[in-house]
């Protein structure tokens, strides 16, 4: 709120900052029955997995404090809590961070093909184990992985 007020915040962006706390809020609380669920069962599989997604709301709740602050503060640098980077700042230029962005997507490409080569030979353990859901898992990480290099790679582009 201090961020809105100080920046002289527009309506829409009051509204939209509003908007991101309250799923930020809807958040917590999604992620207080989770951990009590967690808490609850008595299963060591449902623990684990539940522990997961305990993992990924925390990461999400902070991700949206994050954004909120950003557009709270006009994307401007005078927020004491953590605020998400703006597209501002690139690494153009840098033909040795380019190289490597490039080879790191190459890894993670590589990696997915192996992760689904992976899978199938998990197949036959699908109803005694959880190994088939972590590699699916992995494979939608490595997918998300090479989506941020594929961002980063264009902040790398050129002088």
């Amino acid at each position: 709120m201090e961020g809105l007020k100080s920046t002289g915040a527009s309506k829409d962006t009051c509204d939209l900052v509003e908007m991101l706390a309250r799923h930020g809020e809807e958040e917590g609380a999604i992620l207080s029955r989770y951990q009590r669920f967690a808490e609850d069962a008595s299963a060591p599989e449902t623990r684990y997995l539940v522990k997961l997604i305990i993992d990924d709301e925390r990461r999400h709740h902070g991700l949206l404090v994050e954004m909120a602050n950003a557009i709270a503060w006009g994307l401007i640098d005078q927020s004491t809590d953590p605020v998400l980077p703006d597209m501002t700042h690139k690494d153009a230029g840098n033909p040795a961070l380019a190289e490597e962005t490039q080879r790191l997507i190459q890894a993670e490409e590589h990696d997915h093909v192996e992760l689904k080569r992976l899978r199938k030979h998990l197949r036959r353990f699908k109803n005694t184990s959880l190994w088939e859901l972590i590699v699916d898992l992995m494979l939608l990480d490595t997918e998300k992985h090479i989506r941020i290099l594929r961002l980063v790679a264009k902040n790398t582009e050129g002088a």
